[in-house]
């Protein structure tokens, strides 16, 4: 999500404010002057208190998407729970954070700021299933090796055997 703010730049306009791309909010926010091509850390940026963000939730019968508004500087984690404005959802369950997007990337955590959508779950629609590892035997291990045609496997030295 490209944002673009107008605010003066140190290079080609101290007096006028022109358009400037947003790169990186922060403590530091990284501005890039569509102008002139300058980029410089413009410490005059304020961040907002409130940052609202969009959030697609997938349910089974009807997905739907809500807005939230998040801290600033909040972070967020996939599996985490997050709150909806229970008025307006008219759902008594909470809601899972199953990915968060940043861009066109899937990350799995974000600041709100840098958020573009939170895909979310109601908790009862989620099944955890438990994860067993399997270790798997390696492809050359004895287990594995099937005999060649005329080979038998079973002896230490491999025996040629001819058929007629």
């Amino acid at each position: 999500m490209t944002q673009h703010i107008n605010i003066e730049c140190p290079s080609c306009s101290p007096e006028e404010k022109v358009s400037h791309e947003l790169i990186k909010l922060g403590q530091s926010p990284l501005v890039h002057c569509l102008e002139c091509g300058l980029v410089y850390v413009a410490s005059e940026i304020k961040i907002p208190d409130k940052i609202s963000v969009r959030v697609f939730v997938n349910r089974i019968e009807c997905p739907f998407t809500y807005w939230v508004k998040l801290d600033a500087g909040e972070l967020l984690h996939e599996d985490e729970e997050i709150v909806l404005d229970k008025a307006k959802t008219s759902d008594k369950n909470p809601f899972i954070i199953t990915s968060l997007q940043v861009g066109v990337r899937r990350v799995p955590s974000a600041l709100a700021e840098e958020l573009d959508t939170i895909w979310a779950r109601p908790l009862d629609e989620i099944t955890f299933g438990k994860k067993r590892k399997v270790r798997q035997k390696h492809p050359m291990s004895p287990e594995n090796m099937k005999p060649a045609i005329g080979v038998s496997a079973s002896s230490k030295a491999f025996n040629i055997v001819q058929e007629i």
